[in-house]
């Protein structure tokens, strides 16, 4: 578990492979993210069976240390478009996310009704909208959205204040949320079309990582 300073837990899941997997198409196209973006708008959801398995530094979240990247699913010119492989970079690491929310299910975490998301992978609204339709629920972007900044910032206030830093918290929350930035929060919706492919590409995804790289272990 996460703990903060206000004495609170959170569960934590942590996996080595996220926005470093979607930065790897763009070094073997010599694109940048707004031409990828571009050109990953005709690629359906699901990339049309390519799927990128994410673990190109081992991974942690299934225990695979040795684990390495791979691209599956190729048929001729299949890859002719640079969208494809960005997309699936994308959709690769939304499952692995996704994997490890369904293991944390299994240990008795509720499945989330709700996905929100900080950080620099939150600022793509395409990524957003995959991860809406691989978890099926809807996904808000905060206004600030280093908000885990801004929590760490508020509380270490708290400490430098020689105040309780629960109390301080709760008392700064809405000023907090007040002083972010202008832009009003986001929130994407699944799709149903785009759930069911990605639901038959996650099942896949799955079974592929363990013929490559073998069972689950250390559960």
């Amino acid at each position: 578990p996460f703990c903060d300073a206000t004495g609170g837990y959170l569960p934590l899941l942590c996996t080595m492979n996220c926005t470093k997997v979607v930065e790897e198409p763009l070094l073997w196209y010599d694109r940048d993210h707004a031409q990828m973006v571009e050109l990953a708008r005709s690629v359906p959801p699901g990339c049309d069976g390519v799927r990128f398995l994410p673990y190109i530094t081992g991974e942690r979240t299934p225990n695979w240390p040795h684990a390495t990247g791979a691209v599956v699913g190729i048929r001729p010119g299949s890859l002719v478009n640079p969208g494809v492989t960005y997309r699936a970079a994308m959709e690769g690491a939304t499952y692995s996310l996704l994997a490890g929310a369904k293991r944390m299910s299994e240990l008795g975490m509720p499945a989330p009704r709700e996905v929100k998301v900080v950080g620099g992978g939150a600022k793509s609204p395409l990524w957003r909208q995959i991860l809406a339709d691989a978890f099926d629920v809807p996904v808000r972007r905060f206004r600030e959205a280093e908000s885990a900044a801004l929590g760490a910032a508020t509380q270490a206030a708290a400490a430098a204040e020689g105040v309780d830093a629960k109390a301080y918290v709760r008392a700064n929350l809405a000023s907090s949320r007040a002083g972010g930035s202008e832009e009003e929060e986001e929130v994407h919706s699944p799709v149903p079309e785009a759930v069911e492919a990605l639901r038959a590409g996650y099942e896949l995804f799955v079974a592929e990582g363990r013929a490559l790289f073998g069972e689950v272990s250390g559960k």
